[in-house]
């Protein structure tokens, strides 16, 4: 179709192009709304691999063990100033509901497996490590979550995630 008129092509072209705009809007309203963006800006990263940029798919919400989950923080992480109530925390889901979780002054262990080491940060958290000693079933939809150093803030020092506090699965990128 030929279309000669200056006023009449720029119509042609908006109803050609309006489907692939529509498109467009509804496609990215989509993805803003599932994924997030985040990036890990810590100097001591407690994370598998030397990531720092992490995709967070808000609409998975069925975590299994070894996944990196994103949650937010609770007023029992309010014990250190490392997180505030709207801060967005990664970490890695070591025990799921059923599992038994045990935290001494040497290892937490997830069903006997190690998951983490020691107690480092009891002196910062101004607790005696034997304060953290503990065993405890993970409920279903619990989550007992570790970072990969000693000095990560995780379950030992303040326990379970519960369900409500999870935003998602998280992905690392590769850069």
């Amino acid at each position: 179709m030929s279309v000669s008129n200056p006023l009449d092509q720029k119509v042609f072209w908006f109803k050609k192009a309006l489907p692939t705009l529509i498109a467009i809007v509804i496609g990215g309203a989509y993805l803003e709304n599932r994924f997030r963006i985040g990036i890990d800006d810590q100097k001591d990263r407690c994370l598998p691999g030397n990531h720092r940029w992490f995709v967070v798919d808000t609409y998975a919400k069925d975590i299994r063990r070894d996944d990196l989950v994103a949650f937010a923080a609770d007023q029992r992480m309010a014990m250190a100033p490392w997180f505030s109530f709207t801060h967005i925390v990664i970490k890695i889901a070591t025990g799921v509901g059923g599992d038994t979780v045990t935290v001494d002054t040497q290892t937490a262990r997830v069903n006997g497996s190690v998951v983490s080491e020691g107690l480092a940060l009891a002196g910062k958290l101004k607790q005696p490590a034997a304060a953290f000693i503990r065993t405890e079933i993970v409920t279903d939809g619990e989550l007992w979550v570790t970072g990969t150093t000693e000095n990560s803030f995780d379950s030992r020092y303040w326990g379970v995630v519960h369900p409500g506090q999870i935003i998602g699965k998280v992905y690392a990128l590769p850069f």
